[in-house]
Formats: C-alpha cells, sequence, structure tokens
C-alpha cells in the first residue's frame, strides 16, 4: 500500500516510529494519557484497538483536528471521544480529513 510504504520512509528519515502512541503526538493532551492503548500508523491513521472480546461498541478518543471515520466516511471534529459498533471484523480505524481523499478508496474501495 503507498501510504504505508510512505509513511515507513518517513519513519526512518526521522526516527519517529511507524506506529506510536497518542501522547508521542499529543503530549500536552490530558486526554490521550486516558486512551493509552490507541495508536498512530504513520501520521494519518489513528487505530483504537477493540481488546475485549464480546464488545459491541468501542470508544475512541480523537484528538484535536478533523478526523473521518474510515469505515463510514463520517466527519468528526476532535477533542472529543466517539464511539463505534465493532462487528468482530472490523477496528476502529481514524483517518486525519486532509488525508482522507487519498486513503478513501482502501476503506471504501
Amino acid at each position: 500500500m503507498p501510504y504505508l510504504a510512505e509513511q515507513a520512509r518517513r519513519a526512518i528519515a526521522t526516527s519517529r516510529p511507524l506506529m506510536r502512541p497518542l501522547y508521542f503526538e499529543h503530549p500536552r493532551d490530558p486526554q490521550v494519557w486516558e486512551h493509552p492503548i490507541q495508536w498512530l500508523l504513520g501520521d494519518d491513521l489513528l487505530v483504537s484497538p477493540v481488546l475485549e472480546p464480546e464488545a459491541r461498541e468501542w470508544p475512541t478518543y480523537l484528538p484535536d483536528g478533523d478526523w473521518v471515520d474510515a469505515w463510514t466516511g463520517e466527519e468528526i471534529a476532535g477533542g472529543t471521544v466517539v464511539t463505534r459498533a465493532t462487528p468482530r471484523h472490523r477496528v476502529p480505524v481514524f483517518v486525519r480529513a486532509q488525508a482522507w481523499p487519498a486513503l478513501a478508496a482502501v476503506f471504501t474501495g
């Protein structure tokens, strides 16, 4: 996938981890410390792993900025907690809004 290749190149060039916790990017945001299992994959994807086997929905904190639910295309303002349905085959993933046009086909196509 071109996104991962580009982000891997950036990680190598900058010594920043490809996968990183939210507090790596937002250390002054107290909410990220309350959601330690969420992580960024590169600069534009936020992944919120579901850790309870029978969970039907899962909360995700979106830091400041505009985000798009990767599975529905819904735009969401950051700085809030959103809850999403979590069927077994779908992990909550959010995309920075400015990157959505380039990544939309990965999730919806």
